[in-house]
Order: structure tokens, then C-alpha cells, then sequence
């Protein structure tokens, strides 16, 4: 019965309509909850879809992202190839986003060369700096060298709710719950520039991974939620 399960979730016609599922419950989540929205002037801009940038979320922080998408601009995401990154493609993709393969793990060089490449034609990208596989939100270098090669800022982002269930995965991830209030955060900018040295990097990506982790403490304040509870 296990084996065919298994099988069962690897046919694309049951990843489909599992996404589609998954999808259509995000969005009821979304249009069932109060919402507040606390954005950083300096990230204005990038929210109204004036400008591009790297949008920055937690692994365990994504389920409601696609809900906020700026207009305007395409938002591509970087998925892993990993069989849960199939699905979370499959189910942004219901929200008009476009995926992006690879991880630090496998597919890194070609995923650089596409983000670039997106950022160049003035469309957005998303990163998870923590993912695939962690430690639970603690940033790669990964996502300060594509700041610094593109010139494009890092906007960090988040969200929490009222009324969630977090699961014991190594990402802690947050499924919403309908009926609660939802709290997104995002903050402020943050550029790398194209001459930054080694320690310069290292810098940007403590800088990214603390910010980050301030506003998950701040979206968790404002939601009466236990931070990695």
C-alpha cells in the first residue's frame, strides 16, 4: 500500500491536481484572513513593482508569498529539484510565478546564469537562503553573490498568522490556518555592491540572514506566535 502511494504521488496528473488543491487552499487562507501589512518605506517601491530586486523568504515562511507578488513584474522562484520542489512549483505556478531549478547542492551554476539572467530583463526572483535542506534560517553566501554580480538588492520578506500549525520538519514550516490574521513583513533593501571583497560578502550575508530573522521575530510579536515554537 506504501509503494503504491508512492507511486501515486510521483504521477504528474496527482502532482497537478494536488497543487492545484494546495494552491486553492492558499488563496482561501489568504481571502479568509484579516491582513495586515507592515512594508518598509525604502522597499516601497519594489512592492508597487517600480523597480526589481531578490525577494528573500524562509523556507518554512513560503506558503503565503505568492500572495503578495508585486504587479508589473514577473516573479521567478528557485526551486530545487528535490520531488517536493516539483510540487511547490506546480502549485506557484497557479499564481502565474515561474520556477527556476537548482540548489547549492545540484544545478547551482545554471540557476545563477538563469537568475541573472531574469534580474537583467528586469523581472523578480525569489530565494530561499536557507533551503533546501538548512540549517533552519541560517543564509547561504549564495544569495549575497548573486546580489553582488547582479546589483540587484535583497528584499527580505515573511509572514506569520494567528492561526497556523507548524510542523516538526527542519524548516519548522508554517501552514496558515483559515479565519486568523495574517502579518506580512517586508524590509528594507539591501545591496551588495560588485567590488565587495570576500569579508564584504560575508558581511551582506549576516546582514540578510539577521534582518530576516528580525522580521519573523517581529511578524511572530504582532501574531501572539512562539518564534520556532
Amino acid at each position: 500500500m506504501a509503494k503504491l502511494t508512492k507511486r501515486l504521488l510521483k504521477h504528474p496528473h496527482t502532482q497537478t491536481a494536488l497543487s492545484w488543491l494546495l494552491a486553492q487552499y492558499i488563496r482561501f487562507v489568504y481571502y479568509t484572513s484579516r491582513k495586515t501589512r507592515i512594508i518598509d518605506p525604502a522597499a516601497a517601491p519594489y512592492m508597487r513593482g517600480e523597480e526589481n530586486a531578490i525577494f528573500a523568504f524562509w523556507h518554512g515562511r513560503m506558503m503565503m508569498c505568492p500572495t503578495i507578488e508585486p504587479p508589473k513584474r514577473k516573479m521567478h522562484v528557485l526551486i530545487s529539484f528535490h520531488r517536493d520542489g516539483v510540487l511547490i512549483s506546480k502549485v506557484i505556478g497557479f499564481f502565474g510565478e515561474a520556477t527556476i531549478s537548482g540548489s547549492s547542492s545540484k544545478g547551482g551554476s545554471g540557476a545563477v546564469k538563469d537568475i541573472l539572467r531574469r534580474l537583467k530583463a528586469g523581472d523578480n526572483v525569489s530565494i530561499t537562503p536557507d533551503g533546501p535542506r538548512g540549517p533552519l534560517q541560517v543564509a547561504e553566501m549564495g544569495i549575497a553573490t548573486v546580489a553582488r554580480m547582479s546589483g540587484k538588492p535583497v528584499l527580505p520578506v515573511t509572514f506569520s498568522s494567528t492561526r497556523h500549525r507548524r510542523f516538526s520538519s527542519w524548516d519548522r514550516f508554517m501552514l496558515a490556518k483559515p479565519f486568523g490574521r495574517i502579518v506580512f513583513c517586508v524590509g528594507a533593501p539591501i545591496s551588495v555592491s560588485r567590488e565587495a571583497d570576500e569579508a564584504a560578502q560575508e558581511e551582506a550575508r549576516r546582514m540578510i540572514e539577521q534582518t530576516m530573522n528580525a522580521l519573523v521575530e517581529q511578524a511572530d510579536r504582532l501574531t501572539a506566535t512562539p518564534s520556532h515554537a
